[in-house]
């Protein structure tokens, strides 16, 4: 009964997906038949353009992918702290030394999490490049103009990605941490053994919309001179004269990377939920 089941849900989310593309891109169809109407597209153009907003795509991806997984580093390194109970273990100066690190380090986290959240993305990207090409002014423009984007966005998505860490473990009962001191286990031990193989579970989802918005957010750059997705649609759409065109190519890019990454993280979501754990999955970190 187990393997019926097992296949009839797989049936069951084939056909979901299916028809969830199938009523996309008839949705994107009906859109570009209203907006475009009788001016039509150039599929000449589609068909010789395309390599353009190709590389544009590439760039998009691999700064994402960079600043992203940067970012997780220190959002891991941040939620981790922030979750962490701050209190007096050893009495005398080595525990108010203690005590006073591990507060030090929470509070920081918390200042550094409250400036990412409370300004915008944008104001961050001209803030970074600003800076850069004040302080480093002899380097080259594009040079500077990607580690700026770079900067910003790994600054940007490891303040989400703390929280999102930091939830994660602070979902973990204390109970369990309790008990696993209870037995011998290290501090250390006890995260590593106990808490990390299920807040990791935990914040799948809610890392995947971190890097999905990243992706659209990374849009920005563009105002900073990185020639990346929308900007060559930008760019082919007035100087070339084909907005229809150049947006339809740029939307269909988007949705040929965040669609997969969804269907993939889905997947592994699946065979690494831990039953009666997280059963509700947690909010999109962005808007």
């Amino acid at each position: 009964m187990g393997s019926l089941e097992d296949v009839r849900r797989q049936r069951t989310r084939t056909f979901d997906t299916i028809a969830a593309v199938v009523l996309t891109v008839g949705i994107i169809g009906l859109l570009l038949e209203v907006l475009v109407g009788r001016y039509g597209l150039s599929w000449t153009y589609i068909a010789s353009a395309w390599p353009i907003y190709l590389r544009g795509a590439w760039v998009t991806f691999y700064v994402t992918t960079v600043a992203y997984i940067v970012g997780m580093g220190i959002g891991f390194i941040i939620g981790w702290a922030r979750a962490a109970r701050v209190s007096v273990r050893k009495p005398g100066a080595q525990g108010a030394a203690v005590f006073g690190v591990k507060y030090t380090l929470r509070r920081m986290g918390d200042g550094y999490v409250a400036a990412i959240r409370g300004t915008p993305l944008f104001v961050q990207i001209v803030f970074v490049s600003s800076v850069l090409v004040i302080r480093f002014s002899s380097l080259d423009p594009n040079q500077l103009a990607l580690i700026a984007g770079l900067v910003a966005l790994t600054a940007n998505t490891g303040g989400y990605q703390s929280e999102i860490f930091r939830a994660g473990i602070q979902t973990v009962h204390t109970g369990q941490v309790e008990a696993a001191r209870a037995i011998g286990f290290s501090r250390w031990k006890a995260m590593r053994h106990v808490v990390l193989p299920q807040a990791l579970r935990l914040v799948i989802p809610p890392l995947t919309n971190e890097y999905i918005g990243l992706l659209k957010a990374s849009s920005l750059l563009l105002v900073i001179g990185i020639v990346e997705l929308t900007e060559i649609g930008r760019r082919e759409a007035f100087f070339q004269g084909k907005p229809f065109e150049s947006f339809a190519i740029v939307t269909g890019l988007y949705l040929l990377i965040t669609v997969p990454v969804s269907k993939i993280v889905e997947y592994i979501e699946r065979r690494l939920r831990v039953p009666g754990l997280g059963s509700q999955q947690a909010p999109t970190t962005r808007v």
